[in-house]
C-alpha cells in the first residue's frame, strides 16, 4: 500500500499537463500512486497521460465520460489505496517535498485534515483574501468548533489539504456531483467539520495557478446572472450538509447565516435585469425559508448588514427596491464604512460624467496628456458636487 495517493482529475488540459505532472514525479518521497482520471478530454491529454503510466509505473489513468471534476475526484478517491489522499488539479504544480512533509506532518500528529501553504503563480496573491487563505500560520485544532470552519482559512480549496485515507472512506464523504461550481465549498463543510483534528502548517508545497483564463471560474467572473445561480446551489448544498449533521441550531446556526448572507448578497447588486434578479430573489427566498424561517428574524441571527437585506428578500421585499443603487451605497456604508460608500459613489458620478461628455476613462484613449489631466480635473470637480448630498443620503438613510 502506497503511503500517499494523489488524485488528479483531468480536462482539456494538454497545455499544463507536463508540468503538473513532472513536478509530482519530482518528488523527493518516492512512496506515492498517482490516479489520473481523464474525465471525457477531446485534447492531447488522454494521449499524454498513458505516455506517464508507460514510463512510470506508480502513475495509473483511468478514461470516463465527461461529467466534471467532482465525479472525476470521486473516481480518484474510490481508486486510492494510499494511507493518504490528497487532491492536484492537473494546469498547478506542487513542491518537490509535497509529499515527504505530508507523510511526517501526519505522522507527528494525529489529525485527520492537514492544511498546508500554498503560492500562487504566475503572478503574486491577487488580492488579501487570497493570500490569507493560502498562507497559513502552524497549529493545530484537536477538536472542531465553528470558529475552525467559518473563522480559519479552511475554506474552500480541496487541493491544499491532505486527509486521512481512512477518515474520508469511514465517514463516505465525496463531492456533490450535481455542482459544476462550488463542490469544493461543500466537500470542505463536510470534511472539516466531520474531523476530529486539523493540522496547519506554513510549509508551502502547492502552486496554484490564478490566471487561467479558459478556467471555468474565469469565464463565470462577469456573468453575475449565472454566477449567483451557481452560488445559491452551493448554498442549498451546503446547507443540506449543517442540517444532516444536526447543526442548525444556536451559534452553528447563527455563523451559517452570516456565511449565507454574505455569499450571497453582495453579487445581487450586480444584476442589471429586472428578471434576472427578480428569479435569483425568488430562489434565495425559499432557500431561507426552507433553512432559517423557525429562526424568526434573519437579521438578527446573522447579526450582519447582509443579514438585513435577506430578511426583506425572505419577507418578499421587492427584489428592484431592495438592490437599486441607493441601497448599495447604505449596503457598502454599513459593511465597509462610510468612505467606501462614498468612493462608490464618486465612481459611478465619475462614470457617468465620462460618458455623458465623452470623456476618455484612460491616457491611451485621450488626444494628449494635457486634455486627459483637464478632463479628470473636470470629473473631480462634477463628483464634488453630489458628493455633499449622498453624504447625507449614507448617513441618514435605512432599509426599513
Amino acid at each position: 500500500m502506497p503511503a500517499v495517493s494523489i488524485v488528479v482529475p483531468v480536462y482539456n488540459v494538454a497545455r499544463y499537463l507536463p508540468q503538473c505532472l513532472n513536478s509530482i514525479r519530482e518528488q523527493s518521497f518516492g512512496d506515492f500512486e498517482v490516479i489520473c482520471v481523464n474525465d471525457g478530454s477531446t485534447d492531447d491529454s488522454g494521449e499524454l497521460l498513458e505516455r506517464y503510466a508507460r514510463v512510470d509505473s506508480r502513475f495509473r489513468v483511468i478514461t470516463t465520460p465527461n461529467h466534471g471534476v467532482s465525479h472525476a475526484r470521486n473516481v480518484g478517491i474510490d481508486a486510492a489505496c494510499g494511507e493518504y489522499l490528497c487532491f492536484v488539479d492537473a494546469d498547478d504544480r506542487v513542491s518537490p517535498l509535497h509529499c515527504e512533509t505530508i507523510v511526517r506532518l501526519f505522522r507527528n500528529e494525529t489529525v485527520d485534515i492537514v492544511k498546508f501553504s500554498a503560492d500562487p503563480f504566475p503572478v503574486p496573491f491577487p488580492n488579501e483574501w487570497m493570500s490569507y487563505t493560502l498562507r497559513l500560520p502552524d497549529r493545530v485544532f484537536r477538536s472542531y468548533s465553528d470558529a475552525l470552519m467559518f473563522d480559519e482559512p479552511c475554506r474552500p480549496f480541496p487541493w491544499n489539504g491532505a486527509y486521512r485515507a481512512s477518515f474520508i472512506k469511514n465517514t463516505g464523504v465525496h463531492f456533490p456531483e450535481g455542482l459544476p461550481l462550488g463542490e469544493d465549498q461543500v466537500f470542505s463543510f463536510a470534511t472539516v467539520s466531520r474531523a476530529s483534528g486539523v493540522m496547519f502548517s506554513s510549509a508551502r508545497l502547492y502552486r496554484y495557478r490564478v490566471s487561467r483564463k479558459d478556467s471555468a471560474m474565469a469565464m463565470l467572473a462577469e456573468n453575475y446572472p449565472a454566477r449567483i445561480g451557481h452560488h445559491l446551489s452551493v448554498a442549498s448544498a451546503i446547507l443540506d450538509e449543517w442540517e444532516l449533521q444536526g447543526r442548525m441550531e444556536g451559534d452553528s446556526a447563527m455563523k451559517m447565516a452570516r456565511f449565507v448572507s454574505d455569499f450571497i448578497v453582495p453579487d445581487l447588486f450586480e444584476i442589471k435585469m429586472t428578471s434576472d434578479l427578480c428569479s435569483l430573489c425568488d430562489r434565495y427566498r425559499a432557500i431561507l425559508l426552507r433553512y432559517f424561517s423557525e429562526f424568526g428574524s434573519f437579521s438578527e441571527l446573522s447579526g450582519c448588514p447582509s443579514g438585513i437585506w435577506s430578511q426583506a428578500v425572505m419577507e418578499g421585499g421587492d427584489p428592484c427596491a431592495l438592490f437599486s443603487r441607493r441601497p448599495f451605497y447604505s449596503y457598502t456604508a454599513a459593511q465597509y464604512g462610510r468612505r467606501a460608500a462614498l468612493g462608490c459613489v464618486r465612481a459611478d458620478i465619475a462614470s457617468s460624467v465620462r460618458a455623458f461628455f465623452g470623456i476618455p476613462h484612460s491616457k491611451k484613449d485621450a488626444i494628449s496628456d494635457d486634455a486627459y489631466a483637464n478632463d479628470n480635473a473636470f470629473c473631480v470637480r462634477e463628483c464634488m458636487k453630489f458628493e455633499g448630498e449622498y453624504a447625507r443620503i449614507i448617513a441618514e438613510d435605512t432599509l426599513k
